[in-house]
């Protein structure tokens, strides 16, 4: 049996109850017309529960059957699944939780033609002359790094002046450029962090090896090969001390510093890399004992570099030139 079987049984049990009934049944009963023989009749008497009650509770009893009815064909109908298909679970409400950022995922781009990758021989690396900075004064042979880079290039097509690549070698040339001919010795040689200390001085008539000055060297570059520069000395008994290194001077400037020695005379010759002989000199400057203050005044001309280098020498005793010292400053 299905809903529509129990629809039409409700309506035809309403209809033949409905059918059943006459207009009498419906009707009032008239009034008496005798004024004594009148009493009040309770609206609910034994009359009216005669007359009205059986209909009433009979029609009561079909409304509540067919409200049951109608109730348990909708729960039928509500716990049947249609055919075909699957019944939809009733929706779970989550609860709420705390939001949270979510991180960004990269997603891959779409596969697409793979083309090959042209590939090219490593080249050596060279670092940019803009990206280097000596850190000292260039005082010889080079005036800046466009000039050591141009050497270099020439010295691995051609091994062009291969002395630029030994700290020993530079130091021997910059000793002969000053016309010390007579310090031919390397009487000492170091490598720090600092660049190359290198000992340049003589040998005495009993063959004792003497030190005339301790040149400081670094690379002008940061290749393997790029060439040694001179950036100064490493002063001890005999000491260029002023103006401060790297000073910007003009002439006359004056120039001192300390020694240690009997009867020195200090001569004072100002220098620039693009030219042989000197563009100053002072001499000469009588000096001695133990550790002593020296100065004098030098002036020079024709300045074209913007980095000079002062050398004060003295000797006298054994040779020309016995000890020396050096400092690079700026015209500019």
């Amino acid at each position: 049996m299905n809903s529509f079987d129990v629809d039409e049984r409700i309506r035809s049990a309403l209809a033949a109850q409905a059918n059943q009934m006459t207009e009498a049944d419906l009707s009032p009963a008239p009034l008496p017309t005798d004024e004594r023989s009148r009493t009040v009749v309770p609206l609910f008497g034994p009359q009216w529960k005669r007359r009205w009650l059986p209909p009433l509770l009979a029609a009561a009893a079909v409304v509540a059957v067919a409200a049951g009815t109608i109730g348990v064909v909708e729960a039928t109908r509500a716990d049947r699944a249609q055919p075909g298909r699957t019944p939809t679970p009733a929706p779970t409400v989550a609860a709420p939780t705390p939001s949270t950022t979510a991180t960004p995922t990269a997603v891959a781009p779409p596969p697409g033609p793979t083309s090959p990758v042209p590939t090219t021989s490593p080249t050596p690396t060279q670092s940019a002359p803009a990206a280097f900075e000596l850190g000292y004064q260039p005082l010889w042979p080079f005036a800046n790094l466009a000039d050591a880079k141009e050497w270099q290039a020439s010295y691995r097509s051609g091994g062009h002046q291969p002395w630029h690549a030994s700290a020993t070698a530079t130091a021997q040339a910059f000793v002969i450029s000053l016309g010390f001919t007579e310090i031919d010795t390397i009487t000492s040689q170091r490598t720090d962090s600092d660049g190359a200390h290198i000992g340049v001085g003589y040998v005495d008539p009993n063959g004792t090896k003497r030190t005339a000055a301790v040149l400081h060297l670094v690379r002008f570059g940061t290749d393997t090969d790029s060439p040694w520069e001179v950036v100064g000395s490493d002063d001890t008994d005999f000491s260029l001390e002023k103006p401060d290194y790297a000073s910007v001077v003009t002439s006359p400037v004056t120039v001192g510093g300390h020694i240690t020695g009997v009867d020195e005379n200090v001569k004072v010759s100002v220098y620039q890399v693009s030219t042989e002989k000197p563009i100053g000199q002072a001499c000469c400057t009588p000096a001695g004992g133990v550790n002593q203050p020296w100065s004098t005044k030098v002036s020079f001309s024709g300045a074209t570099q913007p980095v000079i280098t002062i050398v004060a020498s003295t000797g006298g005793h054994l040779l020309a030139v016995e000890r020396f010292a050096i400092q690079g400053l700026r015209t500019r």
